[in-house]
């Protein structure tokens, strides 16, 4: 079966989730709901850090570290096991990079390093896709949502701060 026809598994799911779904629901629960006073623009950016690099790098940087060879066979196709140790060290920087977008939620002075740290991570990640030629599904499916999320996160940190 080809990338193109494949089902979606749990990690799109994951994705997909902490990129869209999350962050939209609490934008408009925020917004709609709770009569936030901040901007759309505000808000969507306080809710895209904490759920698309909160959320999604400490899941990402959890299952790197307790599992490193998923990341290396599944999403890089190495096939060599020595590759354990470097997926283990990416996944400690993931979880720090969670880190400080979940505590941005609590202190906002955080929010826009987070979002740039952690775009700026989603960024190179997706450009380094973008040059590997022999691509997987879920690689491709990495690429573009890496893509993606580097680019709301980069729209996002000019609006608010030209907004400032």
């Amino acid at each position: 079966m080809d990338a193109s026809a494949r089902k979606l598994g749990l990690y799109e799911w994951s994705v997909l989730f902490c990129f869209l779904v999350i962050p939209v629901g609490l934008s408009v629960i925020d917004s709609v709901v709770l009569r936030s006073a901040e901007s759309p623009a505000d808000i969507s950016l306080k809710w895209l850090t904490f759920s698309g690099i909160g959320l999604r790098l400490g899941s990402a940087g959890v299952k790197q570290i307790i599992q490193p060879l998923y990341t290396a066979k599944e999403i890089f196709q190495l096939k060599d096991e020595s590759a354990a140790p470097i997926v283990r060290e990416l996944g400690f920087a993931n979880l720090s990079f969670a880190v400080l977008a979940l505590l941005s939620l609590f202190f906002e002075t955080f929010r826009v390093p987070a979002a740039i740290a952690g775009g700026s991570y989603f960024g190179l990640a997706g450009a380094a896709h973008v040059f590997r030629r022999h691509k997987g599904g879920e690689e491709v499916f990495a690429m573009v949502s890496d893509l993606f999320l580097f680019v709301a996160l980069a729209t996002l940190v000019v609006v608010t701060q030209l907004g400032h």
